[in-house]
C-alpha cells in the first residue's frame, strides 16, 4: 500500500514536471529552453505552485520568468513583430474587439492583418506591427484577466513571432446598437466603436471641430470578413458612407490614435 501511494506520488509529480516543461518549451523555444534548462529546475522546482486546478497556470509561469529576467523581449532593432491570437470559442467579433482593447492599451494600434481564419476549430487572427520589441506577454495577460480572459498557451516561433490561445468563454463585449434616423452622440472612445449596421443602408458621421480626426472605417460581414476599408490622409469634421451589401457590423477609429477623437462623434444611421 505505501509503495503504491510512493508509485502514484511519483506518477503525479512526473506528470506536472512534464506539462510544465513542455510549456516552458513553448514559450522560450528549444534552443532557450535548453540553454537555461538547470536554471529553470531550479526557479520552478515546485511545480505544483504553478498550476491552477491540474492546468499549468501560464500567467503564474509568465511573471516567474519576467521576474528572473529569462523573457528577453528587446529586438536589436526595429522589426516586423508577428502575432497570432486563437481561440476555440467562435465568436470572433468578441475575440477581436478583446484584443484590440488590450493591444490598444499597451501601445498597439492599427495593426496590419495577415491572416483571418474561422472554422470548426475556432478562430485565429495574425497580425504584424513594426516594433522595436517583442509584446510583453506578462502585462497583456493582465489586460486579458481584465476582460475576464485568460491565455491558455503560449507558442514562440521566434523572438519576433509568437502566438497566443486564448479563453474567452467569459467575455462580456457587445456592439452597439444605434437607432436608426436618429442622430446619436457618441462619448470619447477608449477603443474604437463597433457598431451592428445590418438593418443600415447610409451611415453618416460628424467630428466636433476640436477633433482631429483622420477616419479609419471598415466593414465587416457577420463572419468578420472585411468588405470595405476606407481611410483618410486628411482631416476630416464630415463624413458619409454607403454601408456594403451584407455588412453586419462597422468599426470607426482613427489611423493615428483614438486620442483625436476626445470629443466623441455624433453618427446618423439610415435606412
Amino acid at each position: 500500500m505505501v509503495r503504491f501511494i510512493v508509485l502514484l506520488a511519483l506518477v503525479v509529480s512526473l506528470g506536472y514536471a512534464n506539462s510544465l516543461h513542455t510549456e516552458l518549451k513553448n514559450i522560450l523555444g528549444q534552443n532557450s529552453y535548453h540553454a537555461k534548462k538547470k536554471f529553470l529546475q531550479i526557479i520552478f522546482k515546485e511545480e505544483q505552485k504553478f498550476y491552477t486546478q491540474s492546468e499549468v497556470d501560464i500567467h503564474k509561469v509568465l511573471v516567474a520568468l519576467k521576474e528572473h529576467n529569462l523573457l528577453r523581449l528587446d529586438f536589436k532593432k526595429t522589426k516586423d513583430l508577428q502575432l497570432s491570437f486563437a481561440t476555440e470559442q467562435n465568436n470572433p467579433l468578441l475575440f477581436m474587439k478583446m484584443l484590440q482593447n488590450s493591444l490598444n492599451v499597451l501601445g498597439y494600434s492599427t495593426p496590419s492583418t495577415q491572416k483571418v481564419m474561422r472554422d470548426s476549430s475556432g478562430f485565429l487572427w495574425k497580425v504584424r506591427f513594426k516594433s522595436s520589441s517583442a509584446i510583453d506577454p506578462v502585462l497583456f495577460a493582465k489586460e486579458l484577466k481584465k476582460q475576464h480572459c485568460y491565455i491558455t498557451q503560449i507558442k514562440r516561433y521566434s523572438k519576433s513571432n509568437w502566438r497566443f490561445n486564448i479563453d474567452i468563454r467569459n467575455i462580456d463585449i457587445v456592439p452597439q446598437t444605434i437607432a436608426l434616423n436618429k442622430k446619436t452622440k457618441l462619448k470619447k472612445p477608449h477603443n474604437p466603436y463597433w457598431i451592428d449596421v445590418e438593418r443600415a443602408r447610409t451611415i453618416v458621421l460628424n467630428s466636433p471641430k476640436a477633433n482631429s480626426w483622420y477616419p479609419y472605417i471598415v466593414f465587416y460581414d457577420r463572419d468578420l470578413n472585411i468588405l470595405d476599408n476606407i481611410t483618410k490622409e486628411r482631416k476630416s469634421y464630415n463624413e458619409q458612407f454607403s454601408v456594403p451589401r451584407n455588412a453586419k457590423y462597422v468599426k470607426i477609429s482613427d489611423i493615428y490614435t483614438l486620442e483625436n477623437l476626445k470629443r466623441g462623434l455624433s453618427i446618423y444611421i439610415s435606412k
